[in-house]
């Protein structure tokens, strides 16, 4: 499992370079990437709090899965850039199927307690990721669990430093995968037959935010393969848990 983290402030600001003190030395290059996201949401969702004056609380418990990411990182000399010479490094930035917490509750919501209950999964503007779930009707406390795939905008950022204060050049890299999104859960309550799909009059409905606009994933530093002094970084790909790019260039050409 791995910890997100709110941002406090928006995530433009932080594309700007770094000042370089000294750039024959120290140097660090920050690349930043829009990305589709794959995730998976495993969670269940129950009824809490019926006893409660103002209704009772649909709660939200499980998780948000990873696909996986990673980073393959070019180096040449300049000299051999255009003419070969090249050797790639990997940097595993997520592990494929890592996951976060996803815990929430939604406001007071009234509904009958034989309500059938559908889920959809949609962005913080409100745009469906997926089809309508039906979870059943709401006759008891037992939670109902779900799994659905979707697709979010966010933002991966790799920050790469070179030091080369010694005979052999060491290079770190590390980062954070933003959700320029969030992600809710909609609950929609209605009344009719079992099979009440889309037709269903609804009678009600509230959402559970399952991840924040702006949460944020950190990637730890990490040592990539040492490089030969004068060797240097010149392209950069972002890839997912199975190998495939997120994009189909480079995003960092020295």
């Amino acid at each position: 499992m791995i910890s997100t983290h709110l941002m406090p402030q928006p995530i433009a600001p932080a594309f700007r370079p770094f000042p370089l003190r000294d750039p024959d030395v120290n140097r660090t290059v920050r690349i930043a990437a829009n990305v589709s996201m794959p995730l998976q949401v495993q969670a269940s969702i129950r009824v809490a709090g019926s006893g409660e004056p103002d209704g009772p609380k649909l709660t939200l418990e499980g998780a948000i899965v990873l696909p996986g990411v990673s980073a393959t990182l070019t180096f040449a000399r300049k000299e051999n850039h255009r003419t070969g010479g090249s050797r790639s490094s990997e940097a595993i930035l997520i592990p494929p199927g890592e996951w976060f917490v996803a815990a929430s509750s939604s406001p007071p919501v009234r509904f009958a307690r034989s309500s059938p209950l559908q889920i959809q999964i949609r962005d913080s503007s409100g745009s469906p990721l997926a089809e309508a779930c039906n979870l059943g009707r709401q006759e008891d406390d037992e939670p109902r669990e779900f799994g659905l795939s979707v697709r979010v905008p966010a933002t991966l950022v790799a920050e790469i430093t070179t030091d080369r204060r010694f005979s052999t050049t060491c290079t770190t890299i590390g980062g954070k995968l933003v959700f320029g999104r969030g992600i809710l859960i909609r609950c929609m309550f209605g009344e009719g037959g079992e099979a009440w799909g889309s037709r269903l009059c609804s009678v009600g409905k509230t959402d559970i935010v399952a991840v924040e606009v702006g949460q944020t994933i950190l990637f730890p530093d990490q040592l990539v393969e040492p490089s030969g002094r004068g060797v240097s970084l010149q392209r950069m790909l972002f890839r997912d848990g199975q190998g495939y790019p997120f994009s189909s260039n480079g995003l960092y050409c020295a």
